[in-house]
């Protein structure tokens, strides 16, 4: 068996329009982190394809922000994503209890490198599957049969925990139990509902 979760808005916080309102201020805050992350580029710096120099100097027309203004944005993200603490504390539970937790997130290698080096629940975790290390995105079907061939896995022997309904969708569609997920609460709920807490 094994727990399978998200990073972003389960693990550690992902909060776009208040990254904009840190590094630009709250005045039209949405309406730019709107224009700068909710694009393909954005996706493709997630899938290793594109990088944030990149991706900032593309985003100027859209944003009306010079190159580096928008970079200033893009950098504040990774020491952005803020561990969840009773998230943690929950992962602490499981691993305690024997259960074999893997990260499976769609992520930038900025971000991504920057948790690694800043993040102590890492020990938690028997492994990690990134998009942009594998340059296969969730919710692609892919990204899911190269975690279960990576880490040895059958899909039903897998829980995947993802605050996308999509994202969970594609798990199931391949076989694994989901959980779509809400908060720590709701979480911790669902795991005891299906004996695994």
């Amino acid at each position: 068996m094994a727990l399978i979760f998200d990073l972003g808005r389960v693990i550690v916080s992902w909060d776009p329009v208040s990254i904009v309102s840190r590094v630009r201020g709250p005045q039209g805050a949405e309406e730019l982190a709107r224009r700068l992350f909710d694009h393909p580029d954005w996706l493709d710096v997630d899938r290793g394809t594109l990088s944030l120099h990149t991706m900032a100097l593309r985003a100027e027309a859209r944003t009306r922000l010079c190159a580096a203004d928008n970079l200033a944005i893009l950098n504040a993200v990774p020491p952005s994503l803020v561990p969840d603490p009773a998230m943690v504390a929950l992962l602490g539970e499981l691993h305690a209890r024997g259960e074999r937790l893997i990260a499976l997130s769609n992520m930038g290698h900025a971000s991504i490198d920057y948790l690694e080096q800043h993040s102590d629940f890492w020990h938690f975790f028997s492994g990690k599957v990134v998009s942009a290390r594998v340059r296969m995105m969730k919710p692609e079907p892919d990204i899911y049969r190269y975690l279960l061939v990576a880490h040895d896995l059958q899909a039903g022997e897998c829980t995947f925990i993802d605050d996308s309904p999509a994202n969970v969708a594609a798990a199931e569609r391949i076989g694994m139990r989901g959980i779509v997920f809400q908060s720590e609460v709701q979480c911790r709920q669902a795991l005891k509902e299906a004996g695994l807490l």
